[in-house]
């Protein structure tokens, strides 16, 4: 499925190549070439976007916390919204579109992608902000707490360059004898925003469904991951709802499957805590009514990584083929899995609500995450497609295209 996919995008730049040459030497503007063109064209995209769902489909399967899903998601995305744009085209423009329309549609369809997108970006904005001010008020203000009201500023300004920066670079002399580099660098700025707009949405689609997915009553033990407790040792109401959460889970199994399972409590201790994330949890538990037989403590570890990893090591000693789940923050779920997956840890996650207003900016945390975690990946993307619009926009203005 993998080479299938790849075999698709080459082919497709294979024939943005033929598009390119066809403009060159097709001085008529010949009706028909173009609409065979711009078929083509719209085949060869929704061929693209068919074997990234059917990539989506068989990954989902096979392991739901996989960032290929996010990255093949994003690509859907936007490969959608510009089949429907040439689908447009040519229904009511197929008698005036000619190759070097395709060819200037294609180039444009970034910034197509990013006008049409921007009114989901400015509720968006006001939304982060929104939430970001009541989080403030209820919680304190501190850097963490602003991620919203810097998150809504970022992607209002990028939205607002989108729009103006041919302008902008235009009043540069330098640049002014080279037009295509103005034309590009208008172009590039879109191909970061477009790139960043699919990933967010995807990664959000991702959590949403990771955070709702229902395992089965099948399983041996549950790892509740450890957050930092209070002064006192007592839980936090976050944390308090990641075991509750996994308290009705056990609750439920046994009444589904009369199956009983182990808790593993995983959480070291930190400078300002005075008992570890593990024992409080341990101690909540036991007031629940769960034996202490019942319950395994990993005390340290200090992350998402070391707390999967250590608990798993606690598990293996007791039964290497066991039947995993982690309960954590809904928002958390699909980092959590992804995390386990590197690791080869083969579970599932089960997400506790939490306040409405801390929702996004902890969203907001988990998104910057995973795009660091896959630095390497994006930049090298990123770079490949401005190379290929740079090529598109040179040949473009050296050959009168654009």
């Amino acid at each position: 499925m993998e080479s299938k996919r790849k075999y698709s995008i080459v082919s497709f730049i294979l024939f943005l190549i033929t598009i390119v040459i066809l403009a060159i030497i097709d001085k008529t503007n010949n009706i028909i070439l173009s609409l065979v063109i711009q078929i083509i064209l719209i085949a060869y995209l929704s061929k693209i976007t068919w074997g990234c769902f059917l990539y989506i489909k068989k990954q989902y399967k096979e392991n739901k916390y996989s960032y290929s899903i996010v990255m093949n998601l994003g690509l859907a995305l936007f490969l959608i919204i510009n089949i429907i744009r040439q689908i447009n085209l040519l229904i009511f423009n197929w008698n005036m579109v000619s190759i070097n329309d395709i060819y200037i549609n294609t180039l444009n369809s970034f910034s197509y992608f990013a006008i049409l997108i921007l009114p989901l970006i400015v509720v968006l904005a006001v939304y982060s902000v929104i939430t970001n001010i009541f989080l403030i008020i209820k919680e304190g203000f501190l850097f963490q707490n602003l991620l919203g009201i810097i998150f809504g500023i970022c992607i209002t300004i990028g939205a607002v360059l989108s729009q103006n920066v041919y302008e902008i670079v235009k009043k540069i002399e330098l640049l002014n004898s080279q037009i295509y580099i103005r034309e590009f660098i208008d172009i590039s700025l879109n191909v970061v925003l477009c790139y960043f707009y699919c990933i967010t949405i995807s990664t959000l689609y991702c959590n949403i469904m990771a955070s709702r997915h229902k395992p089965f009553y099948d399983k041996d033990f549950v790892i509740i991951l450890g957050s930092q407790i209070r002064k006192d040792g007592s839980l936090t109401p976050l944390l308090k709802a990641r075991v509750d959460k996994a308290i009705d889970f056990a609750k439920k199994q046994k009444e589904n499957t009369n199956k009983k399972i182990v808790f593993v409590t995983s959480g070291g201790k930190g400078e300002d805590e005075i008992i570890s994330e593990a024992e409080a949890m341990q101690k909540y538990l036991i007031e629940k009514g769960i034996s202490k037989e019942n319950i395994l403590i990993e005390d340290k570890s200090t992350n998402t990584y070391q707390n999967l990893q250590y608990s798993k090591e606690i598990i293996d000693n007791k039964n290497k083929d066991a039947k995993i789940i982690f309960s954590t923050t809904n928002y958390h779920v699909f980092r959590s899995g992804v995390i386990a997956n590197k690791q080869g840890i083969d579970c599932e996650g089960i997400g506790s609500k939490t306040k409405w207003y801390f929702y996004v900016n902890a969203m907001i945390r988990e998104f910057v995450a995973n795009v660091f975690s896959q630095k390497r990946e994006h930049f090298i993307l990123i770079i490949i497609i401005n190379i290929i619009v740079f090529g598109l926009v040179f040949i473009g203005y050296k050959y009168n295209l654009i």
